[in-house]
């Protein structure tokens, strides 16, 4: 594929154009409801690709990542669906039959916001994006203009630094 930006991202907007159907059709994996959203992450994962590299077999990776994404989507609906069954009946604890255990629920939710509240800005924001609005890493990047590794470095630091507040 051209190293010329404008020339790869109008082959890649054709690509996607031309093969709409079949990539619909493979993104359906992640569910109806996902499937458009699978096909956007994987055309933002693709133009940043060609921005790293050359990619040579474009019709290629665009099936592969298209595939991947709505994997992705897959997991992470079942995981929060698999964790909500596990916890059902479990989200409110009764503070009249343990009031420790509630003190020190309410004291590790003060610790845990003060920590948010004195990370950096952009770490705040990348983690909040994810974790509240459950965004995800391409759509994090493209949103606030830095590149994926960027979010993924934000997120990673953001976890150690609560993960320390947390000891």
């Amino acid at each position: 594929m051209p190293q010329d930006k404008s020339n790869a991202s109008t082959e890649i907007e054709a690509t996607f154009k031309e093969r709409r159907g079949n990539l619909r059709s493979i993104a359906s994996r992640a569910g109806e409801d996902e499937a458009e959203d699978a096909i956007q992450d994987a055309f933002v994962t693709i133009i940043e690709e060609v921005q790293r590299q050359e990619v040579r077999a474009l019709d290629k990776l665009v099936s592969r990542v298209v595939r991947f994404a709505a994997i992705n989507r897959f997991r992470r609906r079942k995981t929060r669906i698999d964790y909500a069954r596990e916890n059902a009946g479990e989200g409110a604890v009764n503070s009249a039959a343990d009031p420790e255990r509630a003190l020190m629920g309410a004291q590790r939710l003060k610790r845990v916001l003060a920590t948010i509240d004195s990370m950096p800005t952009r770490r705040r924001e990348v983690f909040l994006m994810h974790r509240v609005d459950e965004m995800t890493y391409p759509q994090i990047a493209k949103r606030i203009g830095i590149s994926v590794k960027a979010v993924e470095k934000h997120m990673h630091l953001a976890m150690r630094q609560l993960s320390d507040a947390d000891d």
